[in-house]
């Protein structure tokens, strides 16, 4: 093979293999440093677009969850309130009932049950989780909450689909309430009521009395039963999106996460490549000052 001073063969030989080195290095790093195989359409342009749109999935699916967390508090709310209203009718049934030992003072008790009732009231008030009640009557058809989304990634798409709360209730004791059987509780035993009080029942009047005191019992625990009915779906669907989204994850991590183990070791043998090849192209850049001798230089 002739010298020559213009064409430096061996230089370019070695500048072509170092340049292909740094581009191996330069990508090895770049994977190291984002966690990556794939982080661009340059890299693997159908896995990216799949993991792109898996992620997009991923995210619906995790706001999904989070509206599903509101929806049990929702839920847990109404619940909650519920049964402290059954708690206090059981009371105020008591009550009722000891109206007819004749040591009791009617007077007072009756301060009592005006106390239940207006703290019946209350509870209702209460109830409410970031503006969502289900038992004042505010919500008489109930909420709807969000508990899938489509996927966009399928050829068939499966349906978004939501879980109803059912009927609300309207649990107030109040006579501007819809609910005639807590209207009708209201009556009976509040001395602001059209039925005198617990000073008009009477032993005549006393099982008519206990039995409009229970019917409302029921309205109060049926809604309990239907609202816990209810939460105990959203928490089973809270979970399944939950473990949904982790398993897919799991697969676009498959996809595209570098295998960091690998990706280190290969990144130690490109920097050795990288020094072996700058090393070779220094010598092949001092190969034409060797002509120099043959002039004498």
């Amino acid at each position: 093979m002739s010298n020559s001073i213009l064409t430096n063969t061996g230089a370019m030989i070695a500048l072509q293999n170092l340049e292909a080195t740094n581009s191996s290095l330069n990508s090895v790093q770049n994977e190291i440093s984002t966690g990556l195989a794939v982080s661009s359409p340059e890299n693997e342009a159908a896995t990216w677009v799949v993991s792109t749109t898996m992620n997009a999935n991923i995210a619906s699916l995790n706001q999904v969850g989070q509206n599903l967390g509101n929806a049990d508090s929702i839920l847990g709310t109404a619940v909650s309130g519920a049964t402290e209203i059954s708690s206090l009718i059981a009371q105020i049934r008591s009550a009722v009932a000891s109206t007819q030992d004749p040591s009791t003072d009617v007077a007072a008790t009756q301060n009592e049950v005006d106390q239940y009732v207006n703290q019946i009231n209350a509870t209702v008030t209460s109830s409410a989780f970031n503006g969502v009640n289900l038992i004042n009557g505010s919500n008489a058809t109930g909420v709807t909450f969000l508990a899938s989304t489509a996927n966009n990634y399928t050829v068939t798409k499966a349906a978004s689909t939501t879980i109803s709360s059912g009927n609300g209730a309207d649990l107030t004791t109040l006579t501007t309430g819809t609910d005639a059987t807590m209207k009708a509780l209201y009556n009976l035993v509040d001395s602001g009521g059209t039925g005198g009080g617990l000073a008009a029942i009477t032993s005549g009047t006393l099982d008519a009395a206990l039995k409009t005191i229970d019917t409302a019992n029921s309205t109060v625990e049926n809604a309990a039963a239907q609202f816990g009915a209810v939460q105990a779906n959203v928490s089973a669907q809270q979970t399944f999106i939950g473990n949904l989204a982790n398993t897919l994850q799991s697969g676009v991590g498959n996809m595209v996460d570098a295998n960091m183990t690998a990706e280190s070791a290969k990144l130690s043998a490109l920097q050795v490549q990288q020094q072996l090849g700058t090393q070779a192209l220094s010598i092949a850049n001092q190969a034409p000052q060797l002509l120099l001798k043959l002039f004498g230089g």
